[in-house]
């Protein structure tokens, strides 16, 4: 699970802290590696395996490693991976990268799949806007009122 976390922070410039805090109910990390295990399995060993001969790295020459060195397989599960912890849904890679190409397919987009309604709900793309879902919020009554905490809050690092 370290490794997915790290592997996840580098993919998505969230916080490793933020995306498995240590007062976690919802705990959908593990959903998320589940998942993707389920879906990708031997790729996704794969993907590990390069992160892990690679954390002590910059995050940088990581994300360069994984996405421009290390083969289509392996750069379109990281691209499914960081959609996943934005958005809460699962986009295949194969379909991401018929997506990718000259050619793509004409006025559509890749087919997608909610995890979970928690998936939803917990995706990074409300934190990053400094939003919450509609009808779902951890703030409190009339956080409205003030105005929003910092971005690094959210997302921690220096952002």
């Amino acid at each position: 699970m370290d490794l997915f976390v790290g592997l996840s922070s580098v993919l998505t410039g969230v916080a490793a802290d933020k995306l498995a805090p240590p007062l976690d109910t919802i705990n959908i990390k593990q959903t998320y590696y589940q998942f993707v295990q389920g879906q990708a399995g031997q790729t996704f060993q794969q993907l590990l395996q390069i992160y892990s001969q690679n954390q002590n790295q910059p995050p940088q020459q990581i994300g360069d490693i994984i996405l421009n060195q290390s083969g289509d397989a392996v750069r379109y599960l990281a691209r499914s991976i960081m959609l996943m912890w934005y958005l809460g849904s699962w986009y295949d890679p194969a379909e991401l990268q018929k997506y990718n190409g000259p050619n793509p397919p004409p006025g559509m987009v890749p087919a997608q799949q909610v995890i979970s309604a928690e998936a939803y709900t917990q995706g990074w793309v409300w934190s990053v806007a400094q939003a919450h879902p509609m009808a779902y919020s951890n703030f409190a009554f009339g956080y409205w009122s003030a105005n929003p905490p910092s971005l690094a809050d959210f997302v921690g690092g220096g952002a």
